[in-house]
């Protein structure tokens, strides 16, 4: 087994960043890791299908990857996607997890990490593990400023409305 993973603290409550991770349909808004999202049956479920871009560096773009919903656990707020067990390549499972655990003082220490299994994996992680690696710390950022650009905006609104 091969792992990349990256990690960040998020000033905002796991359920918030939680909503985020698991609207697919906004990723393209802020999300440069993963330009394009399709959830071929509009819901967020163990099985469901997707078909999704990833934008490894400026430069490589791996297009109609097709991977599947492995774990959905909003207790947990944690969400799992990985190879299409139908229509993902051969000699290679993927499993790459989003984990939003609570850090205390409204915060969030958001996990984020994708481990790779199968005859191909120790030549996936050699290929692409620093690519990933870079690209997974994009994602977390990008991230962050859109659930603390929510946060922020909903916080004016409140004071805005209260007066």
């Amino acid at each position: 087994m091969y792992r990349t993973d990256s990690e960040i603290l998020i000033d905002a409550p796991p359920q918030v960043v939680w909503e985020v991770v698991c609207d697919l349909d906004r990723y393209p808004e802020w999300n440069r890791f993963t330009p394009r999202i399709t959830l071929a049956s509009r819901e967020l479920k163990v099985g469901a299908e997707l078909d999704l871009d990833c934008q490894m560096t400026d430069r490589n773009l791996l297009r109609d990857e097709h991977e599947v919903i492995l774990a959905v656990e909003p207790d947990r707020r944690a969400f799992c996607m990985g190879t299409s067990r139908t229509r993902g390549r051969p000699g290679i499972k993927s499993f790459r997890w989003q984990i939003c655990e609570d850090a205390g003082q409204g915060r969030t220490h958001l996990v984020n990490f994708e481990q790779f299994h199968g005859p191909l994996a120790p030549i996936v992680h050699f290929l692409y593990a620093k690519k990933l690696k870079a690209a997974f710390e994009r994602y977390c950022q990008d991230l962050k400023a859109r659930v603390e650009s929510r946060q922020a905006s909903s916080a004016k609104q409140a004071v805005s409305s209260s007066r």
